[in-house]
């Protein structure tokens, strides 16, 4: 988790910076620089607001008071009194996705999401070990981790949806004028889509180790294992039975669900939230909360667990991961031949379709990778060889930029 969360503000720091140093190019003057980076301060203290706010919209979901759902109110309270927390916020979502999340500043200002499908189909301890489950996410501040570093690629996942359901939505004449212009854009988009793609995976990253560690705070604080193991593999049975548009509708928050709501991508997927396993196997989650009742000594036999319904089963095949590293190769082979004295203008639009395509293929092949499939050397061999010299391009840039500036 510190290693995502390091190589996280190492993406995003940059971003600032290029602001800044646009401003001070453009204008000329350190003060507007100055001024954006006052801004910039601005935007980052409003930033865990604009994440919460985010995260329910991601869901739908809306706060209630104790008159409106006493019952619950009162198990979450006594649950915090246990944890010695304040009591949280509660905000439920209509969605009949089974499933809860907690996101906030601060363990004094959390809120705790649960779904209307959670509430019919889970009662008595197997709820209470859900509300346990998130309340751990709390104590321990990942629920504030996870909301403020997953702000930026929930954003990203509204425009990727907004962009790729552009042409569905105009009319007429208008088709062909959205057409051209993505086409035309087609560049500065996948370049976009590239750093979307790396946050989601280190997001996702973040989000399947944080699980390991409420699920044990969770059964720490209730002292029944069986109760949320029950609860995992009934959620994990009834989500394949949820209609596919309400799992997509609640897919932005995907991250910070007890349960992902959607499983492995059956064919060519470009969005990073579903390329990425954001959650760890249900089945290590289930051995590691039998190794917790072991540890405080108490039996998982103690109730029969439900069986798994419909199990996901890993990938097994990851072709894409031999393909990014020819197109990496071959990449390279273009570069060698320009070093030789090759004109490059003549093969410019092949060598650029060459690193686009293996990009997506190492990014498509690590995401499947990191759900079980084999290939995972292959397709990090092939983005370091594509994306890393640019990286330390672009960085060199920018360095040689802000001295020059500075000397001046």
């Amino acid at each position: 988790m510190a290693t995502a969360l390091v190589l996280l503000a190492v993406l995003y720091l940059p971003i600032p910076g290029a602001i800044v140093l646009f401003v001070r190019g453009w204008s000329g003057s350190w003060l507007l620089a100055i001024g954006a980076v006052a801004g910039l301060v601005a935007f980052l203290v409003f930033l865990p607001t604009l994440s919460e706010r985010l995260a329910l919209a991601a869901a739908h979901a809306v706060y209630v008071e104790r008159e409106d759902e006493p019952q619950l109110y009162d198990l979450v309270a006594r649950l915090a009194g246990m944890a010695d927390l304040p009591v949280p916020r509660l905000a439920v979502a209509p969605t009949d996705v089974p499933n809860a999340f907690s996101a906030g500043r601060s363990p004094t200002d959390a809120v705790v999401v649960v779904t209307r499908g959670l509430l019919s189909r889970v009662q008595g301890g197997e709820l209470e070990a859900v509300l346990a489950h998130e309340l751990a996410h709390v104590a321990n501040r990942d629920a504030f981790v996870m909301t403020l570093v997953s702000a930026p690629t929930m954003l990203a996942h509204k425009l990727f949806t907004w962009v790729v359901s552009a042409p569905g939505r105009a009319k007429g004449a208008a088709k062909v004028l959205v057409f051209f212009a993505l086409l035309y854009c087609f560049f500065p988009l996948v370049m976009l889509w590239i750093l979307y793609a790396v946050a989601a995976a280190l997001v996702l990253t973040v989000s399947r180790y944080r699980e390991y560690v409420a699920d044990r705070g969770a059964v720490l604080l209730t002292g029944a294992p069986e109760q949320l193991m029950s609860a995992l593999q009934r959620l994990a049975g009834e989500l394949p039975l949820i209609p596919k548009a309400d799992l997509r509708a609640t897919a932005g928050a995907n991250a910070l669900f007890i349960l992902p709501t959607e499983g492995q991508p059956g064919g060519f997927e470009l969005d990073p939230q579903r390329l990425f396993g954001s959650h760890p196997p249900l089945e290590r989650r289930l051995a590691r909360l039998s190794e917790t009742s072991r540890d405080i000594g108490r039996s998982i036999h103690a109730e029969k667990l439900p069986a798994l319904q419909e199990p996901q089963e890993p990938a097994t095949r990851n072709p894409r991961a031999l393909a990014a590293f020819f197109c990496a190769a071959l990449y390279w082979c273009f570069v060698a031949a320009f070093w030789l004295g090759a004109d490059p203008f003549q093969a410019a639009i092949p060598v650029a379709a060459v690193w686009i395509a293996g990009v997506v293929l190492g990014i498509q092949a690590a995401g499947r990778a990191s759900r079980g499939a084999p290939g995972m050397g292959f397709a990090v061999a092939a983005l370091t060889g594509l994306v890393a010299p640019w990286v330390l391009g672009i960085v060199g840039f920018f360095v040689v930029f802000l001295v020059g500036s500075f000397l001046d």
